[in-house]
């Protein structure tokens, strides 16, 4: 068991295992700055509870419509170049964000983001699948995961100070920093693998080819937990919870300090997620995350001081730690190096669908019910969404927590 361990661990101790992990945790910092501030930073320009839901569901819009393409794109040329593309893609964004006078010259900025969380976030999940082999898998996506959360710890603690000491602008441009810093990352990564080399001889995927993956019942399950992530995150977290800690007095430093603390509480999860994934198996470390992410947003509709409020938000960051490196190790499971791309890409396409959805409407709930009704609203649709997920995983075993569609197409693994 030792002897196993270790092999793992040498396994991951590699030029492109390491690589990988900056690249996200440089990307995660961007997008800590981005998840804590944005809505305060275009209250801040003028733009009111329902246009800033607006312009948090460009992202996902743009998520949507850019996974599957992004996706089978890197299935042909390869991940690194499509990972390039996505580094670039955060610093334009950022610089944008930074000069933008008002909240209309922010939609670039917002549409540039949600092609890169795609071309980063995904795609390095693909890479790493690529590259590492059927057993060290929890292991490695629970690294890089934990990566993500150091980023994601770091970006709203800085850009709180940072807010507090001048500007958000100035966050932003700072923000922009990091992200070329990610990009001179990305260069130092080899261009393919051998688990996609091969993908260029491969006729293109046709679009009934693709609605293939999509109507696999582990990768329907997969979406429907991602869309239930992203409502949970990107709608009540990320676009009502700044908003609403502002109106109880909090300070955008204190806000920042409060996703630095959740985002520390998601990262210590992530490698002992890893762990229990090989115990337990990724589909079942999946259900109970997202079990614990809905019970943690609605108890934060309930909270109305800074310690109630930490505490819920803590819970909420453990169990979308877990979710990462749950949801990334199933994908890797279920899925072959030919089509692993594209299946990332469905899969991405099912959370920019939340992403999308999610803040407009929690938007327009805030607006008409109050901020904390939205936390709860949340809550109800979470429970709905646990319930679809066991449906599917009950009327097919291929889908259930314990099994795996990976062990039939394994052989194709290379």
């Amino acid at each position: 068991m030792m002897a196993a361990t270790g092999s793992a661990v040498r396994a991951l101790v590699r030029r492109e295992v390491i690589a990988i992990c900056a690249v996200v945790f440089a990307a995660d910092i961007v997008m800590g700055t981005v998840n804590a501030t944005f809505s305060l930073y275009a209250s801040s320009l003028g733009a009111s509870l329902v246009s800033i839901g607006l312009l948090s569901s460009l992202s996902g819009a743009t998520s949507l419509v850019a996974s599957t393409p992004v996706g089978v794109i890197s299935d042909r040329v390869g991940r690194v170049p499509v990972l390039l593309l996505g580094l670039i893609g955060f610093t334009v964004a950022m610089a944008l964000f930074a000069a933008a006078p008002n909240p209309a010259l922010l939609v670039p900025g917002r549409l540039l983001t949600g092609i890169a969380v795609v071309a980063t976030f995904w795609i390095a999940a693909a890479y790493l699948g690529d590259v590492v082999g059927s057993a060290e898998r929890g292991l490695a996506f629970g690294l890089l995961t934990t990566a993500m959360g150091v980023g994601f710890t770091i970006g709203p603690l800085a850009a709180g100070e940072i807010a507090e000491r001048s500007s958000l602008r100035v966050a932003y441009a700072a923000a922009t920093v990091v992200a070329a810093a990610g990009v001179a990352i990305v260069l130092t990564i080899p261009r393919d693998s051998e688990a996609t080399r091969g993908n260029r001889a491969l006729p293109r995927p046709s679009l009934g080819a693709l609605l293939g993956i999509a109507r696999e019942r582990p990768l329907i399950v997969a979406g429907i937990a991602n869309i239930l992530s992203a409502l949970t995150f990107g709608g009540a977290v990320a676009t009502i919870f700044p908003l609403y800690g502002a109106a109880l007095g909090l300070t955008t430093a204190a806000i920042g300090t409060m996703f630095a603390i959740r985002s520390i509480a998601s990262t210590v999860v992530r490698l002992p997620s890893g762990a229990v994934i090989a115990a337990v198996g990724s589909g079942r470390v999946l259900a109970a995350s997202l079990a614990v992410q809905v019970v943690a947003v609605a108890g934060l509709g309930s909270a109305r001081d800074f310690g109630p409020m930490l505490v819920w938000l803590m819970l909420e960051g453990i169990g979308f730690g877990a979710f990462l490196t749950s949801s990334q190790a199933y994908l890797a499971e279920h899925t072959v190096a030919a089509t692993r791309g594209a299946a990332i890409g469905v899969f991405s396409m099912t959370g920019g669908i939340g992403y999308t959805l999610a803040p407009v409407a929690l938007g327009i709930v805030a607006a008409r019910l109050g901020l904390s009704a939205a936390f709860f609203v949340t809550g109800g649709l979470g429970l709905l969404a646990l319930a679809a997920m066991a449906w599917v995983w009950r009327g097919s075993p291929s889908a259930s927590p314990q099994s795996s569609m990976g062990e039939r197409g394994r052989g194709a693994e290379p």
